[in-house]
Parts: structure tokens; sequence; C-alpha cells
């Protein structure tokens, strides 16, 4: 595959959606180029689509997102050297305006709104739980095969830090919200931190004899670590309270009575509504899942695996993310998305391993190879989808049927993930005494998901 001049790649991007004066804001993620434009319509996707290392375009969420695969960074970084355009990591979500502009405000845009946001929230809280997930699989294994190393302080030490991300999850949550939402994060973290006070904490516990109320109302008695939706209702309530509060406040006063009106509206707001809605809301889901369960039983990480790569295409993939924290934070294991999710991406490996295997094209033998071994791996699938399954159209019957049949075996045999992990074959670790069973879905769901391919593919090229 001849090598890629990414500051010309960089030029030509820019030059097709309409130059530099038509980007607002651009930003990444692992495998897209994400750009807010003034105008997406003058955008060239065709000409997109044919340059190299672009395996597609899609616009969602108000993006106008270039896949670009492991070409991602050095095309983000030809841009910040290059041009003077502004680059951020969070989503412009400023409560004043929407970026999608002159877009009409039925359900579907508040639909995209609300998972655009909390995609963008979590980031931040995913990727720091996804490391100390790990960390709490190293030092599982570390217990198992050296029983006397838990007895000593180093490992406990390391053990109490790796369960803290977990246990102040409203804090880590209403941070990313904020940086979201384009708020001071110290406003919802610190109100955030007082759910998590010790002798709140006591007090929420049940462990105060006499009756909690604030402003002569009842308080609902529920202790909040490891809980998910408080942090990101009081990250919008703090949002909203700064906003008017320095808006209406006059400038001499300002510096000192808004931050006490933030906090004088939203604690009380947050301890007698916010807070137990959060909760109630949760226990919501959690009981969805298991009414899932109840009817569907272990073919449920199955439908979630044959979904994936479809909510993948519609940019509502990060939607799970969510539900599966509420599932692990008050279940203690996850049986539903992280086995769909890593049977899913196991199956996009199978197929692109088929098909590279199978063609006679060195150049996408060799893209298919390294989607492939990414998907399995480490987990990154939108290469393998968008870059070889979704383009030669075939592979995707082997891709769903292999993530459903995986996804499903899995399911039957129990497989339940105790922690956050990566979704990729690295991952089994996660399932403890239950990897057994997520071992045998990934055997399975490669194996489907490989032979269909190789039989319904015809070997043929990738035409641009």
């Amino acid at each position: 595959m001849a090598k890629i001049n990414y500051d010309e790649l960089t030029a030509k991007i820019v030059e097709f959606v309409g130059g530099k004066q038509n980007i607002k804001v651009v930003t990444h993620c692992v495998t897209r180029l994400r750009l807010y434009l003034n105008n997406k319509d003058i955008a060239k996707d065709d000409e997109i689509k044919k340059l190299p290392g672009v395996l597609g375009v899609v616009y969602g969420n108000g993006q106008y997102q270039i896949i670009l695969g492991e070409h991602i960074f050095p095309v983000f970084d030809a841009i910040v050297k290059n041009y003077e355009i502004e680059t951020e990591d969070a989503i412009d979500e400023n409560l004043d305006e929407d970026l999608m502009n002159n877009k009409k405000k039925d359900f579907k845009f508040y639909f995209n709104k609300v998972i655009n946001f909390m995609g963008q929230a979590l980031t931040p809280f995913i990727t720091v739980v996804y490391g100390a997930g790990m960390l709490k699989v190293v030092l599982s294994l570390l217990a198992y095969f050296m029983p006397n190393i838990a007895n000593g302080s180093t490992y406990q030490i390391l053990n109490h830090m790796s369960n803290a991300p977990f246990y102040f999850m409203p804090v880590l949550v209403a941070y990313g919200a904020s940086k979201t939402l384009k708020s001071n994060p110290a406003f919802s973290m610190t109100i955030a931190l007082g759910l998590m006070y010790p002798q709140f904490n006591a007090m929420m516990s049940g462990e105060a004899e006499m009756a909690v109320t604030m402003l002569g109302l009842p308080v609902h008695l529920v202790t909040y670590g490891n809980t998910l939706l408080p942090g990101i209702f009081v990250a919008i309530m703090c949002a909203y309270l700064e906003k008017y509060s320095y808006k209406y406040i006059p400038g001499l006063l300002r510096s000192v009575f808004a931050p006490l009106c933030v906090f004088l509206i939203g604690i009380p707001l947050t301890v007698l509504v916010l807070g137990p809605a959060g909760n109630v809301v949760g226990s919501w889901i959690v009981s969805g899942i298991v009414w899932l369960q109840a009817n569907v039983g272990g073919f449920a990480p199955g439908v979630i695996a044959a979904a994936h790569p479809f909510l993948v295409m519609m940019g509502v993939n990060m939607l799970m993310v969510g539900p599966m924290t509420e599932l692990l934070g008050r279940v203690g294991y996850d049986n539903v998305f992280r086995p769909g999710w890593i049977l899913h991406n196991v199956a996009e490996g199978g197929s692109c391993l088929a098909v590279a295997l199978k063609t006679k094209d060195k150049d996408l033998r060799t893209t298919a190879l390294s989607a492939g071994i990414g998907a399995l791996v480490s987990g990154v699938s939108e290469p393998a989808l968008y870059g070889i399954n979704l383009r030669l159209r075939k592979p995707m019957y082997g891709l769903v049927i292999g993530a459903f049949v995986g996804g499903s075996i899995a399911g039957w045999l129990g497989a339940k993930a105790f922690t956050m992990g990566y979704s990729s074959v690295l991952g089994v670790v996660i399932f403890a005494e239950t990897m057994g069973a997520i071992l045998a879905g990934i055997i399975v769901g490669f194996v489907v998901s490989f032979v269909i391919t190789y039989f319904l593919y015809d070997g043929k090229s990738i035409q641009k």
C-alpha cells in the first residue's frame, strides 16, 4: 500500500469540506475526524471518499464525520499544524444554541442531542474506569497466583485506589458533563462530592436517629456511591444556575454572590429532587435490563452484538454506556452489554480475516488483516466495519450472524463481566470465573463469521 502524505491528504479534506472558513470546530475520536461545518451541504462527499486513507463519510449529531481509522491522528495533527482552526475535545453544548443550525426541533433532533451529550459527557469517565478496571484484573490475578500478596499494604493501597473511580462515579461523570456543557466543572463536582461526604453518607444510610429533612421536606434516604445519573443531573442543573446567576447578578457582586446562588439553590434541589430522581431512573434502567433477560434469556448479548454495527453506523452506540454502568454499579456484573460488545468485535475480526484469506488484492489483504487484528486485539471496530465489511456488503452477513450466535452462546453459558475493560479478546480476564463462557462465545462467533464470510465473499476488490 502506497505511503500516504498526510499534509496533502489534510489539504484535500479541508478543500473538499469547503475550506477552513467553512469549519467552525474540529475534533476527533479514535477513528473519525469530526468537523462542525457552517454549511455541510457544500462538502463534497464523493470526492472525500476517494481520498487515500478515507474509509467513509457520515453526518450525525451535528458533526461531519470522516472515517480515517489508523490515519486519524496524523491527519488531526496536520490540521493543528497547518491551519488556524479551533480544535476541541468537547462538543459545544452551551445551552444557548445548537450547532445544528436551522434544524427542525423534532423528536429526532432532541434524541440526537441526548446521544451526543451522553457520549461526550461519559468519555473522560470511561477512559479512567477502563484503566482502573484493568488494574483490578491485574490485582485479582496476582492474588490468585500469589495469595499471600493480598495481605500486603502495597496490594491493599492499589486495590483501594482501583475502587475509587467506581465509588466516586458521580464526581467523574459531573466533570465530563460540565465540560461538555461549557460550564465550570468545579460547581457540579463540589455538589457531587458532597453526596459522597462521609457524614452525609451516614445520614443517608439511616444511621442518624433523627428524621432527615431539608427545608421542612423529607429527604429520600439513598447513598450515591457507584451511581451515574445523579452526577449528570447535577451537572445540567449547575450549568443553568451558573449561566443565569452570572447573567443577572451585577458585576460588582457577581464573583461572590453568583457562586453562592449556585450552591444555595443547587444543593437543596440535588438532595430533594435530582439525586433521588437519578437513583430511581437508574433503578428503572436496571429493571428494564432484567426484564429483557427474563424474556429473551441468554439471547440478550447476542441481540446487542448483532445490532452493534448498525448502532455504530447511526452514531448511537455510546447510548449503551449508561445502562451498562448502572448494571455494573447496582448488580455487580454486566452479562449483557460487555459480552455483546466483545462478540461484535470478534465477529468483525473474523469477517475481515476471511476477506484477507480469500482476496487476491494485496492492498485489500493488508487492510483487511490490519482491520481484523485491530478489532480482535484492540477492540476498535470502525476500520473493520467501514473499511471492509460494509463496503464489500456480503461480509456483513457473516458479521451479524457470527455476532448473534457467539453472543448468544456466551449469554446462555452465563458470561458475566465483573468490572470495566476493553471490548477485545484481551478483555476476557474481566469475566473471572465465567471466563470459559466468554471464550466459548468468542470461538464460536469467530468461526461462524469467518466461515460465512469466506463462502459468501467472491474475492473481488473494493471499487471506490
